[in-house]
């Protein structure tokens, strides 16, 4: 079994300094929570005097808007955590298969679940990238395929015709491909692979999505997950009233519609994702991976730091934070990742990494 730990643990730090610290460890968006939200807040702030929403149906209905779909498609989770953790227990999964490198919570959910895992490798001179044809003949050997896109911690995304040739197989197996979009917001144009639409008209296919990575509010937990309707009732059976709480509820029905926010967004992204990745490529001591999302997987290369926990000390004690990868199945201790933030904080992060790989 792998460790569980995952990015963005400042509270592990002292408080003195722990809001000193720039985070490249959690893939979150560095433009902040928006002002819409932050009103929102205020405004909505006594509504904690009341339950929630049992079960968050005017954020589906908000949902299905968004998408062009129907409220009965959605289901609305404490995180997408609590989404990945509820589908294997509640569809009575045997054996799931994953491919690896990839988010550890798959693995945990199906083992906490007394789930077995089959694990596909992706080779490391293909970038980390997923080979469907080295999934597709391990499908008929498993009820549900995890599969990340654009993955994490690699930034590989897979394209629509690829995720369509893997449905293909799952359907004549009968198995389920589930399918985690979590950072998906982040690529442009992203309605080339979402597979939202087509998940609800079929039954062997689950499409998680969060509203933490974009929308910054991994403090608050919310998260859905798009499917057909047959499917996700019988998920709901499984689900307790109140999982969500009431500012999650409404401040992610604000955020969805703040179309300024989300093309600011795309718009930084797409031009500190070129920055960053230039600037990675020229230290010496380090290879950075290509990246459809905003992160980037990174390897110590000839260099003198023994391995990523290493790295990680040294640059901490220069303010800075990443990720060590060396829990991620299919990894080991000399990667680590970074996240794509603001230009200072970037170019931070850069004098970091050529002060300690000189």
């Amino acid at each position: 079994m792998i460790n569980r730990f995952h990015g963005g643990n400042i509270w592990r730090y002292p408080e003195s300094s722990r809001y000193g610290i720039v985070d490249f460890s959690v893939n979150t968006n560095p433009l902040g929570i928006s002002k819409k939200i932050k009103n929102t807040i205020v405004r909505n702030i006594d509504k904690i005097d009341y339950y929630p929403e049992p079960e968050s149906e005017y954020l589906k209905d908000s949902l299905a808007d968004l998408h062009g779909l129907r409220s009965h498609n959605f289901l609305i989770g404490n995180g997408s955590i609590e989404l990945i953790h509820l589908i294997p227990r509640a569809l009575k999964a045997k054996t799931v298969l994953i491919p690896v490198p990839t988010f550890s919570e798959y693995e945990f959910a199906a083992k906490a679940n007394n789930v077995n895992c089959l694990f596909v490798k992706s080779a490391e001179e293909n970038n980390f990238r997923i080979d469907i044809s080295k999934v597709m003949p391990l499908i008929p050997k498993v009820d549900m395929v995890f599969l990340c896109n654009p993955n994490n911690p690699t930034g590989a995304a897979l394209e629509r015709q690829e995720i369509l040739s893997l449905l293909k197989v799952c359907k004549n197996c009968g198995a389920i491909l589930i399918i985690d979009e979590a950072f998906m917001d982040f690529i442009t144009p992203r309605n080339k692979i979402a597979m939202c639409l087509e998940s609800a008209g079929n039954k062997n296919l689950l499409v998680l999505k969060s509203l933490t990575k974009f929308f910054v509010l991994p403090g608050l937990r919310i998260g859905y997950l798009v499917g057909h309707k047959e499917i996700i009732d019988k998920l709901s059976r499984h689900t307790y009233p109140w999982n969500v709480n009431t500012l999650a509820q409404v401040i992610a029905e604000e955020a969805i519609k703040d179309k300024e926010y989300i093309s600011r967004t795309k718009s930084s992204i797409l031009e500190e994702s070129v920055y960053l990745y230039d600037s990675l490529s020229g230290i010496r001591g380090m290879k950075v991976y290509p990246s459809d999302a905003n992160f980037f997987l990174c390897k110590l290369k000839e260099t003198s730091i023994k391995n990523a926990a290493e790295l990680s000390k040294k640059l901490i004690a220069q303010g800075v934070l990443v990720r060590n990868c060396d829990n991620f199945r299919g990894l080991n201790d000399r990667f680590f990742r970074v996240a794509v933030r603001k230009r200072e904080e970037n170019i931070k992060l850069i004098t970091a990494l050529r002060a300690v790989l000189k």
